[in-house]
């Protein structure tokens, strides 16, 4: 309970606030999104990614293990359920994780700011991993998936902040106009990116014609696919905190990303999005439940 209180409470208390102002204010939220987007979340990873710039090794054991989770919802989704007619909104909903949005405020909360580093290279990989092999496995293009990956501003701000870490150049070290605009902006960013969270989730229009769908994709999300995590990481030795973070990130809900993927692709973006709130709402009770198990 302390944990769900500490960590989990707050979140959900900032993305209710955010859901509240959503329906409160009918406007268009493209300013909001793009602030959040390029600015806050690209700062939060940069000063993160900076001043915890990650071993290679570290890089290639969470690479090894999210690959394994990969194939496995390819198998099942690509192969095994390909000629269902929702196996592209199961492949969607399991591939993208909101690794940040929501996995770096928990991680912040539950474990501490080192937890976050992690997150970082968490969801570096999965962006690479997601944002190429599993673009290409829906549109069957390599360069779209490659042109989607560029204009990602995360790819940007995770660059510059490994280049300056591994440089030794740390941005606490920066000028300090400099440095207490970044601070500012990087205290700033949880809950910033967390009410805009709730904020999306408000503008989703929930499909009840496909509950069964959307309730088993958001539970095989947020129960099979951080089960297959926590074994994965344990086959190829993680330990500690490495560990942890890696199950703890596996867990979280599906992320914006895939309706937006869903909606260019014509897959069911209405079912796909439902899903998203529905596993966001659940993730309250089942990422207390793992933080748990990754604590013991």
């Amino acid at each position: 309970m302390e944990v769900f209180n500490q960590a989990i409470l707050p979140l959900m208390l900032l993305i209710f606030l955010g859901y509240v102002i959503g329906k409160l204010y009918k406007g268009d939220v493209v300013v909001f999104s793009k602030v959040t987007l390029w600015l806050f979340a690209n700062v939060l990873t940069f000063s993160f990614v900076n001043s915890h710039p990650p071993k290679a090794k570290d890089i290639m054991l969470y690479a090894t293990a999210f690959f394994v989770m990969f194939t496995y919802n390819i198998v099942v989704f690509k192969v095994f359920l390909r000629k269902h007619e929702m196996s592209n909104v199961y492949f969607l909903t399991s591939i993208f994780g909101n690794t940040g949005y929501l996995g770096y405020p928990v991680l912040g909360l539950a474990i501490g700011e080192e937890a976050i580093s992690y997150g970082v290279i968490y969801s570096v990989v999965a962006m690479i991993i997601v944002n190429t092999f599993g673009i290409a496995l829906m549109t069957r293009s390599i360069k779209n998936s490659v042109k989607n990956l560029i204009k990602l501003p995360f790819v940007y701000a995770v660059t510059l902040g490994l280049i300056l870490g591994y440089s030794g150049i740390v941005w606490t070290n920066f000028p300090t106009p400099i440095y207490k605009t970044i601070k500012m902006l990087n205290d700033a960013a949880i809950p910033v990116i967390t009410v805009f969270l709730g904020v999306m989730i408000s503008k989703i229009q929930f499909e009840r014609k496909n509950l069964y769908t959307i309730l088993f994709a958001s539970l095989h999300k947020i129960l099979i696919i951080p089960t297959i995590a926590l074994f994965a990481a344990k086959l190829i030795g993680m330990r500690g905190l490495f560990y942890s973070v890696f199950v703890i990130e596996s867990a979280m809900p599906t992320a914006m990303n895939a309706s937006v993927i869903a909606s260019a692709l014509n897959e069911k973006p209405e079912v796909v999005s439902s899903e998203i709130a529905l596993s966001t709402i659940l993730s309250a009770i089942t990422l207390t439940f793992w933080i748990n198990i990754v604590a013991r």
